[in-house]
């Protein structure tokens, strides 16, 4: 099993969690942010400043919710 390359972050505009139950739901569209990440501000594969949230691979969002142009660049 490898590392991912890419985790999620969202819009800094909206918060990426919603408390621990709802740890790995992402809310609003997702966009990947490559690794080494910490959870705060980045930029994202389209170049959104984006929220990443270190620990939510980008492979574990579903299709529907990821952003299409990070989608591209990601897989």
């Amino acid at each position: 099993m490898g590392a991912d390359l890419y985790v999620a972050g969202t819009p800094t505009a909206v918060p990426g969690r919603r408390g621990t139950a709802d740890s790995d739901r992402v809310v609003g569209r997702a966009h990947a942010v490559s690794r080494p990440v910490v959870d705060g501000l980045a930029a994202s594969e389209c170049g959104l400043l984006v929220t990443a949230v270190a620990d939510l691979a980008w492979h574990r969002i579903g299709e529907d919710a990821r952003c299409p142009e990070c989608s591209r660049i990601a897989g």
